[in-house]
């Protein structure tokens, strides 16, 4: 029996070399990341409004070198003062980042903290901390991978070798590295030299200028779940060392007595440096601004709300518009947080949880700044605060950086992005040329002549933009236009009539838009509306906001989508499901509460119940719990609907909302983890898939499923997604059903075999959290909606489709295209040098080769391109690298044959650059007539072509008239 099975296997063996060409068996390992280098996706902002900035640093020894430290979309770096940016940690272990620091005595020293130090619902996790030695243009990380959140970064005024490190560690989880951190020979080695326990670490650590070996460090017990969040506990508190770190005594005398919760110190350099600030977050009772002058030995309560201090400056347009309810003013349920007790009118930030950096002027004796929803401000040593104006600027502020030596200077970095002033922040300059932008969903339109890409962003409304435009200066911020205000989530349009657009802000409020009259309105559902399924009346809510109705829980990302069976319909949810059949102006409710109707307030964090009286921050500015928060309908049978949870359940009605199932069990996958994305099959009615994260509670594992049976029973087919790759989205081909899509954490993966075998695409695109993704099917264009990098595209996917591991097998292969579009190109005004733009994709024809191995010497790898009669028409040369690469034709026929005399030979090729894919496609001759054409790739010996595999047909035709 052994001798047989060595025969068979032998005989098998000798088949599989005999069908590989070359000797190569067709396996996946020819399906990897460097193989698709060449796939590149295409950046496409938008820069209007930017996004969150977690901290921000000047050179000091060259005040025109700019670092930027964003909440989610890496490191930026300018030596222009911001006229432009260079993004510097596009392939970090994280793109979510806390604090950036340069060396005072070596500007090509830069200590970078990943991991931020705001606890938002948003939350993401960083990776440690980094070192750079070129000034910011390459890093290594140097220590804390566990840490997920460091505090910030002091360094020894005396020492540059010695470094103080503060990690808050896990937010969803307990462990992990936190506590305080020192190394004394610039990173090498480091060393714990304060911990209190797996669930406390270090918010903050300041060093005292007159006497460095005095150290203070504020402690912060805090924990989030889904749902749920503890602001402090008892572990909380303010350290002080004297001799370094080596020991530490516990401060009391004057400070709260109670639980504390996030602390954030300063200590006054300028006009003494006993002097030690600490925001404490506290009960209401006991939280606000303490002071100590004697070095911590005593502390008092000092900071008072200034009598009519209001709200602050006046907002963008867009703020106004959407009121901005903003990051800090919700509970549990959604409901507004009590306000704090008056009676004493103690000075405290809107949450610590989001903000609470005490900053003081290193110019003006006495003067304070505390960022917060407002930007506080002190002249008298923290006794009185007042906001200082800050005009046409964001809220929710992170970072503040007064000029050392130019008092009219100021930075000012918050949820909007970053701003400048020169006149003591009586005007502010907006950076509009940061892409970092924080999309919560991404979608797509059916606009003609081109699409648009829509999306919600994180505190910055919702827009839209062009794919593309016909200005060869590419996509300007005037092509971007408004759909909604507040925290922007989901942009829908009717597929049939697109000037109708949807979009959605915090806790489920959604508007319906008419692009023809810019007329916006309120559809929600509410008790006026709204109808149950057998036509009965719902009674109103007694409290709550938003028109709501009773035991409504809408996330703060509440899903919605318009049929794909009727333009006019669509699905909205909240712990119930809705639909309209009239664009929301009525509803119904089609099913009973989906989800297992857990209650926040009992369910154990942090290892146990706590008492909401006696807790700091107990579910202060987080999400209701037990809600929807993914939705889809069946392309293929109308009623057919799932509904995903926060708690775990997939819900199921396969008769529009009558009759409902619900599944619970995942293959491989925890109970009750989050059912992130849910898509119906657009190739088989029966099949859906299922993407669940369950990040909240601390877990970082990619899950990704599949269910044949309409949901009853999955399989996974997570394969080999890495580990720490949560995943986010999912999308399914609608040509070729092995071709899938994952958005993940850290990038986007695609699989051309149904889930055996997963490929991270890195082309063109950074580290970055690929939160939502949409297919436009007349482009046959990926989108990707980006949580810190904006919006990117992969222009004409179409060409996985033609993937596998045996047709990367062959030597060469010319992979599918769509259609190419003829059109003239308008050179309007170009954008100014600091006014951000996008490239347009390159004009013409997209070809997408694959080359086993690199061109040997003497070969010369083509495409040439015929006409519907098999007139060759243009020849395009190849680089002849190895991998998957594109080349452009720009519709243009052969040059003329060039004069006889000196001329060099051929010429098809043209050598005008390829638009930038590489290759050799531009240049040439007249532009070709509209119609069919066939491309084939192959060798030239002697200007002779010499096809290898199959042609690629596809059709030049005009562009698509507009919508009107």
């Amino acid at each position: 029996m052994k001798q047989r099975l060595t025969f068979v296997l032998a005989c098998a063996a000798l088949v599989a070399a005999a069908i590989a060409p070359s000797g190569q068996a067709p396996t996946n390992d020819r399906l990897n990341a460097t193989v698709f280098e060449g796939l590149e996706m295409r950046s496409i902002g938008p820069s209007l409004v930017t996004g969150r900035i977690a901290d921000f640093d000047v050179d000091p020894k060259n005040a025109n070198v700019y670092y930027v430290a964003t909440a989610a979309g890496g490191v930026w770096k300018s030596v222009n003062r911001g006229v432009t940016w260079v993004s510097t940690f596009d392939r970090g272990g994280s793109f979510n980042l806390c604090c950036i620091k340069v060396d005072p005595k070596d500007s090509n020293i830069v200590w970078l903290g990943t991991g931020e130090n705001s606890n938002p619902r948003s939350s993401m996790i960083g990776d440690g901390l980094y070192k750079s030695t070129d000034a910011g243009m390459t890093w290594m990380r140097v220590a804390l991978a566990k840490s997920e959140h460091i505090g910030n970064i002091q360094i020894d005024p005396r020492d540059s070798n010695v470094v103080y490190v503060s990690a808050q560690g896990p937010l969803w989880s307990a462990g992990g590295e936190r506590g305080l951190y020192k190394t004394t020979d610039g990173g090498k080695t480091w060393k714990e030299i304060l911990t209190v326990s797996p669930d406390t670490g270090a918010n903050e650590v300041v060093i005292d200028p007159a006497s460095p070996n005095t150290l203070y460090v504020a402690m912060w017990q805090r924990r989030r779940a889904v749902g749920q969040f503890v602001g402090g506990g008892p572990e909380s508190g303010i350290y002080k060392s004297t001799n370094a770190g080596q020991t530490w005594t516990k401060l009391t005398t004057g400070l709260p007595k109670m639980d504390m919760g996030r602390i954030n110190l300063a200590v006054d350099a300028k006009v003494r440096p006993s002097r030690v600030y600490a925001m404490i977050d506290a009960l209401a009772e006991e939280r606000g601004v303490y002071r100590t002058d004697d070095q911590g030995a005593t502390w008092a309560r000092v900071g008072k709300t200034a009598p009519g201090s209001g709200r602050g400056g006046v907002g963008t347009a867009l703020e106004v518009r959407a009121g901005n309810d903003d990051e800090v003013a919700q509970t549990e349920g959604g409901q507004e947080a009590p306000p704090q007790a008056a009676a004493d009118n103690w000075f405290m930030n809107a949450d610590p949880g989001y903000y609470n950096e005490i900053f003081v002027d290193p110019i003006r004796p006495d003067t304070l700044y505390a960022v917060s929803t407002n930007m506080a401000r002190s002249t008298d040593g923290g006794r009185t605060w007042s906001n200082m104006p800050t005009a046409g600027v964001h809220v929710d502020h992170h970072v503040i950086w007064p000029n050392p030596n130019d008092r009219n200077h100021f930075i000012l970095g918050n949820d909007g992005g970053l701003y400048e002033s020169y006149d003591e922040g009586r005007t502010w300059r907006h950076f509009t040329n940061l892409p970092i932008s924080q999309f919560y969903r991404a979608s797509v339109d059916n606009m003609k002549p081109f699409y648009n890409v829509c999306g919600g962003t994180q505190d910055n409304g919702s827009f839209c933009t062009p794919h593309r435009t016909q200005n060869s200066a590419g996509i300007r911020t005037s092509d971007v236009y408004i759909t909604g205000g507040g925290d922007g989530f989901t942009t829908r349009s009717d597929p049939e009539d697109p000037y109708f657009t949807y979009a959605t802000s915090q806790n489920g409020a959604v508007t319906r838009l008419d692009l023809r009259t810019g007329q916006s309105q309120s559809i929600r559902p509410n008790a006026n509306n709204t109808r149950n399924l057998d036509g009965s009346e719902i009674a109103p809510a007694t409290g709550g906001r938003g028109g709501g109705m009773p035991s409504e829980r809408p996330n703060w990302d509440a899903p919605y989508l318009v049929s794909p069976h009727n333009s006019k319909s669509l699905l909205w949810a909240s712990n119930y499901l809705y639909r309209t059949e009239d664009r929301g102006d009525s509803w119904t409710r089609i099913s009973p509460d989906l989800t297992r109707q857990l209650d926040a307030s009992e369910v154990p964090i942090m290892g146990k119940q706590w008492d909401r009286t006696k807790t700091v921050g107990f579910n202060r500015a987080t999400t209701a719990l037990s809600n929807i928060v993914s939705v889809d309908e069946s392309p293929l049978l109308a009623g057919l609907i799932y509904a995903g949870t926060d708690d775990g359940l997939l819900q199921v009605t396969e008769d529009g909302g009558r009759t409902w199932r619900k599944t619970e069990d995942f293959p491989g996958v925890p109970k009750v983890t989050y059912v992130s994305d849910v898509m119906a099959s657009p190739r088989d009615v029966n099949v859906v898939f299922v993407t669940l994260n369950d990040w909240q509670r601390g877990n970082y594992q990619p899950y990704v499923a599949r269910s044949n049976d309409r949901g009853r029973t999955f399989t996974s087919i997570t394969g080999d997604i890495p580990d720490r790759q949560p995943a986010w989205s999912i999308i399914q081909d609608h040509v070729n059903s092995n071709l899938l899509f994952v958005g993940t954490e850290y990038g986007l993966f695609v699989t051309v075999d149904a889930g055996a075998h997963w490929v991270q695409l890195k082309g063109g695109l950074p580290t970055a959290q690929v939160r939502d993704m949409d297919v436009q099917k007349r482009e046959n264009d990926l989108v990707l909606g980006t949580f810190g990098r904006s919006f990117y595209v992969l222009d004409d996917y179409s060409a996985l489709r033609g993937v596998s591991a045996q047709s990367f097998a062959q030597e060469a292969q010319l992979l599918p295209l769509r259609h190419a579009y003829q059109f003239p190109l308008k050179n309007q005004i170009r954008a100014a040098q600091s006014d951000w733009r996008a490239p347009n994709p390159p004009y013409g024809a997209i070809f997408t080769y694959h080359l086993r191995d690199v061109a040997a010497a003497g070969t010369q790898w083509a495409i040439a391109i015929t006409d519907a009669a098999g007139r060759e028409v243009r020849r395009i040369d190849l680089t002849g690298e190895a991998g998957v690469k594109r080349v452009v034709w720009n519709l243009a026929g052969a040059p003329p044959a060039p004069a006889p005399a000196g001329a060099p030979e051929g010429g098809r090729g043209g050598r005008g650059g390829g638009g930038g894919f590489g290759g050799r496609g531009g240049g040439g001759g007249q532009a070709v007539e509209q119609g069919r054409y066939t491309a084939t790739i192959g060798k030239v010996a002697n200007n002779t072509f010499t096809a290898v595999g199959a042609g690629q047909s596809f059709t030049v035709i005009p562009l698509p008239e507009g919508n009107r």
